[in-house]
């Protein structure tokens, strides 16, 4: 608390910036300026989407929790109810966002320990001990299930640190099944891989929102994965024209702007 004391001290001091801040937001009010983007991503302290997106105030509604989750819409169906949800329809539906982005990075503790429970993936036996298994055990399944179907215990070495096959494997984006292979230079170990998997099935969660279904049908709504490298700082996203995640660079600029036409947002 003292880090968070100093730090609004700090932001009293910078007259200039705190007007300027004071001046954006009142902009964004008084003209009904729409964000852009939601963006949901992990809670890790490491990971701040605003620093390397650099946006201003008013472009990106950030949703976090741990492990960048978002619910199926069969899990409200059956009352789980949790922000995320709310968080699509406050910016989709109440303020007309058309792009909707899952962030996942490297080193997750929340996809690790979703990896670690995987032979035993009932939220039900955690919920007395253990908050956050609960919660990655209920919502990721489906990445269990996605990855069990790829890899058996037998493939997985007690001490292995990469892979010698990269993953392949069906994912649901936009309406639209993708063949995707992960990681196919084998750079990441296999937890890593683990959560780029884990970042492609919470994005296809998105799209089980019968509120969302109208936009997706339109054309005019878009969803995207992308993924936080916390050691080197490097972004990649996942390219529906290359099948696989692409480090986000001069070099690939073209084939992005291509993946996202004709919304370029």
């Amino acid at each position: 608390m003292n880090v968070i004391l100093k730090g609004i001290l700090k932001h009293n001091k910078e007259l200039v910036y705190k007007r300027r801040l004071i001046d954006d937001i009142d902009k964004i009010t008084k003209h009904q300026v729409k964000a852009q983007t939601v963006c949901i991503s992990c809670m890790d302290c490491r990971v701040l989407p605003s620093k390397f997106v650099n946006t201003e105030v008013g472009q990106i509604y950030f949703l976090r929790n741990a492990g960048n989750i978002v619910p199926h819409f069969d899990d409200f169906k059956e009352g789980r109810i949790s922000s995320e949800g709310a968080g699509l329809e406050l910016g989709c539906v109440t303020n007309q966002v058309k792009n909707v982005v899952v962030l996942g990075h490297s080193d997750c503790r929340a996809a690790q320990a979703l990896f670690e429970i995987r032979h035993s993936c009932n939220h039900e036996q955690y919920i007395h001990t253990s908050p956050m298994k609960t919660w990655v055990a209920l919502h990721g399944a489906k990445t269990i299930e996605q990855f069990c179907n790829i890899y058996n215990d037998k493939d997985i070495p007690e001490d292995t640190y990469f892979m010698k096959q990269p993953m392949n494997f069906t994912v649901n984006l936009n309406g639209k099944d993708i063949q995707t292979i992960l990681d196919p230079c084998n750079k990441f170990n296999i937890k890593d891989k683990f959560s780029m998997l884990h970042c492609l099935q919470q994005a296809s969660h998105v799209q089980t929102y019968p509120m969302l279904k109208p936009f997706l049908d339109a054309g005019d709504f878009q969803i995207h994965a992308l993924w936080y490298d916390v050691y080197t700082g490097d972004v990649y996203m996942f390219s529906t024209s290359q099948n696989k995640f692409i480090e986000v660079n001069e070099k690939n600029i073209d084939i992005m702007n291509t993946d996202i036409a004709p919304l370029r947002i």
